[in-house]
């Protein structure tokens, strides 16, 4: 079953990366099947037997591709994906609602202030979209986004929608997560927004059905939750025994992830194998027959996945525990890599996709690297017979705290052989090492445990027993309490975690080849000794050296000037890449959200392998141009931050958390005014860079923050680049006074408003490209018009993604993110 997972999951990868032809991959699946059969009738011996084998295992390479194919391709020509587009457009749909509203804590910031607000969201299947006064039947699955919180909607509703249709967009920056595939998997292609409740309307209430049962009995224990456990804890308590993890905010998640624990707030193996055990035990000490305690486990195990909607990590949990006990039925043992072969060939079957899942893919890792290991970490107790009567002789505490003992030498084990074979996997994908994670999740097992077991008390007791029900929530809250401070804790710990750009891409497929080859060819077995020694190799040569060479020929060789203008919505950041190997960055914001400027800001620095940023330019005190900064500095090394004067004195309170979250970083904080000049290495011209602060005054200009902008003008080789903040007012009129300097390279102040006197701005800087770094349909089309209409060649981030210039000896080049690639 090995071979043959490995033989569906090739195909699939084949799928996904040559685009195999579905016709062709049908047919050759066939004609290998048949070949196969053919062979076996025949019986002309061992070694056609061979042949026989390898052509069913090619057919079923042939097959994962066409089922791949369809999963990932076939969409009806009614899908309501196709009348969405990556522009949010009014629309009016009818859609069936087949879940029940979940509320989402989402972050936001305005006017220099953060708050936290509730969305609503759920699935719903699309039935018809309005074109005009006609109504058309569409298909298709879509997450419609409430952005108020709500209940009236119940699943199995009939709903008529009018709000904002738009496609889910590609990535728009080296390194950001695809969120276009990860919904594609999914099989939705379209979101619908809404901003009043007003909005959605009713149009069919839903009987008594399945879902509408599943709906109602969500909502009932989700208040049971919410009333039993203490408001600080309950969103914990819901997304470990509900699996709405949606309820939890934003730094509460980071918390578990930087701390390597994430995998707690997910109904994942580790909590259904808690809960299953335990409901094994339960009934196992009683008259109920271990036959019949397995086949109960299975339905427990079922009917939880089905309370929970079947959610893909919960899903995989319950195939893997149901396979368990029948295995244990037919008189296994053990589990066996047969046995996780047929669970990992089960979720492609369910969805292809999942192979290409971190979620899916750590959890068949752990449980593989469990089942391999289980010789080191599982140790059985002493076979000698004088040993085990030593033992049994000791006093009852003594016999205690050496079972104690042992449970946790085996949980050490097991978190700490985890730990080491996914490192590699965690931190190519999350840039993220958090050696704490050794100790932390050991210790967390019971209070996770103890957790689950006081909620699971509440969702029964709440029903008629409140009395009982309220102790249940106390010990649950009391363990969930004592859980986050310990990740609290753990999280504030000097090096209890790091952040890296990760290994190479073919460095993680080593890796795991070797893993692979390891854990299934005999001859590949090796001493501690030399696994270690393995071990450190691959660091050294596959992942410390490389990132050293690449940073050597960055310093040694002559590079252009790059400015890459990131794709934050409306804010601005631009990483520049001096000739000389320094990296520098001006602004760092996002407005509305300081987590989605910070991701796709971090994503372009990982992807251009930057650990370290020689200086941070932060133009003045808007949200949208430094509320992402917080947390650059938690991911990077900066040298020193300069701001303006104005911005210094600022009394603004989100100005105040940023410089104390830097002082607490021990980052110079410096500020900048007219006439300041950086230079490069001046004795060879193709490395030097000339830096000019062409503003604001040291005294600022007595306007607002936007007219005390910094002004960075930037020379290389005869080529000059303008980056000048939102500047307008005093400022603008100030700098439009003095003497015109030809730029190349402009960046349109204040993201191209009209506020900026573009008409004069751009006479004045008579630029050969012009960047507009602005959010959605909040770019002045006028002002692009006038752009185009003096002969500037304009870049836009909002429809153009990531934006790059790199200034060399022949002059500028520009080239956009897309595809996966610049171009």
């Amino acid at each position: 079953m090995v071979l043959v997972v490995l033989a569906f999951g090739l195909g699939i990868v084949f799928d996904r990366c040559l685009y195999l032809d579905w016709r062709f991959s049908s047919i050759a699946a066939w004609g290998c099947l048949f070949f196969w059969l053919g062979l076996k009738s025949s019986k002309l011996g061992h070694d056609y037997d061979r042949i026989g084998s390898t052509a069913l295992l090619l057919g079923l390479v042939f097959l994962g591709s066409f089922w791949s194919h369809g999963r990932w391709c076939w969409f009806g020509e009614s899908e309501i994906g196709r009348f969405a587009s990556e522009t949010a457009k009014p629309c009016c749909v009818e859609a069936l609602v087949l879940s029940e509203p979940r509320w989402v804590a989402v972050q936001t910031e305005e006017s220099n202030y953060k708050k936290e607000t509730i969305r609503t969201k759920l699935v719903v299947k699309v039935t018809a979209i309005r074109d005009g006064v006609n109504w058309k039947a569409t298909s298709g699955l879509s997450d419609l986004v409430i952005h108020l919180p709500t209940r009236h909607i119940r699943s199995g509703d009939r709903i008529r929608i009018f709000g904002r249709l738009v496609a889910s967009a590609p990535p728009t920056n080296p390194g950001q997560f695809d969120f276009r595939e990860f919904y594609r998997a999914k099989s939705k292609l379209a979101f619908v927004h809404v901003y009043n409740l007003a909005s959605v309307h009713v149009v069919e209430p839903s009987g008594w059905s399945g879902t509408r049962l599943l709906s109602q009995l969500r909502l009932r224990l989700n208040e049971l939750t919410w009333r039993y456990v203490s408001s600080d804890e309950a969103p914990f308590a819901s997304a470990i025994l509900l699996g709405n993890r949606e309820q939890l905010s934003r730094p509460r998640r980071d918390a578990f992830l930087e701390t390597g624990t994430v995998h707690l707030l997910a109904i994942s193996g580790l909590h259904v194998g808690i809960l299953a055990g335990s409901f094994f035990l339960l009934f196992r000490i009683g008259w109920v027959s271990r036959r019949n305690c397995l086949v109960m486990t299975i339905l427990f195990v079922l009917f939880y996945a089905w309370l929970v909607e079947f959610r893909p990590p919960v899903s995989r949990a319950a195939i893997l525990i149901v396979l368990f006990c029948f295995g244990r039925l037919r008189g296994e043992n053990a589990f066996s890599f047969n046995l996780l072969a047929i669970a990992g060939l089960i979720v492609l079957m369910i969805n292809p996709s999942d192979l290409f899942g971190i979620g899916p893919q750590l959890s068949f890792l752990a449980v593989a690297t469990l089942t391999f290991g289980k010789r080191w970490v599982f140790w059985p107790p002493p076979n000698d017979p004088i040993k085990r009567l030593i033992v049994s002789t000791r006093s009852f505490h003594v016999r205690t705290l050496y079972w104690m003992g042992r449970k946790l030498r085996t949980a050490i084990l097991a978190s700490g052989l985890i730990w080491l074979v996914a490192m590699p996997l965690v931190a190519y994908r999350f840039h993220l090492i958090a050696p704490v994670a050794l100790v932390l999740n050991p210790l967390l097992l019971v209070p996770i445990a103890w957790a689950l077991y006081g909620g699971l008390g509440v969702l029964v007791f709440g029903w008629f027993s409140a009395p009982i029900a309220n102790v249940c929530g106390w010990f649950c809250q009391i363990n969930l309490f004592w859980i986050e401070w310990m990740i609290g804790v753990a999280q504030a710990l000097p090096l209890s975690h790091t952040w890296t750009p990760g290994p190479l891409g073919w460095a993680v497929v080593v890796f795991y080849a070797g893993v692979f080859l390891f854990a299934v060819y005999p001859l590949a077995k090796l001493p501690g000794r030399a696994l270690v020694g393995l071990m450190v190799g691959w660091i050294v040569c596959c992942w410390f050296v490389p990132d050293r060479i690449g940073e050597y020929r960055q310093i040694r060789s002559p590079n252009p000037l790059c400015c890459t203008f990131i794709d934050v919505g409306h804010g601005s950041s631009v990483l520049i890449q001096l000739p000389d190997g320094r990296n520098l960055l001006y602004d760092a914001g996002s407005l509305g959200s300081s987590g989605y400027g910070a991701r796709n800001i971090a994503g372009v620095l990982w992807s251009e392998r930057i650990t370290c940023l020689d200086a941070v330019f932060l133009s003045h005190a808007d949200v949208d141009h430094f509320n992402a900064l917080s947390q650059i500095a938690d991911q990077f090394e900066i040298s020193v931050v300069y701001v303006s004067p104005q911005m210094l004195d600022s009394d603004s309170k989100a100005v105040e958390d940023l410089f104390q979250v830097l002082r607490d970083r021990r980052i110079p904080i410096e500020s900048l005014a007219l006439g300041r000049q950086f230079s490069g290495d001046t004795n060879d011209p193709n490395r030097s860079c000339k830096i000019e602060v062409l503003g604001p005054p040291i005294n600022g200009t007595a306007d607002n923050d936007n007219s005390d902008s910094i002004i960075l003008a930037l020379e290389h080789l005869g080529h000059r680049v303008l980056l000048p903040g939102d500047l307008e007012k005093t400022g603008l009129s100030l700098l439009l006074k003095s003497d015109p300097i030809d730029f190349d390279l402009v960046m349109a102040a204040h993201h191209g408003s009209k506020n900026s006197l573009p008409s004069e701005f751009m006479d004045w800087s008579t630029p050969e490209y012009v960047v507009i770094s602005g959010g959605s349909q909040r770019v002045s089309d006028a002002t692009v018009a006038m752009f185009a209409a003096a002969s500037r060649q304009v870049a836009r981030t909002d429809r153009d993604g990531a934006v790059r210039f790199e200034v060399g000896q022949r002059g500028l080049k520009l080239r956009r993110w897309k595809q996966d690639k610049w171009q």
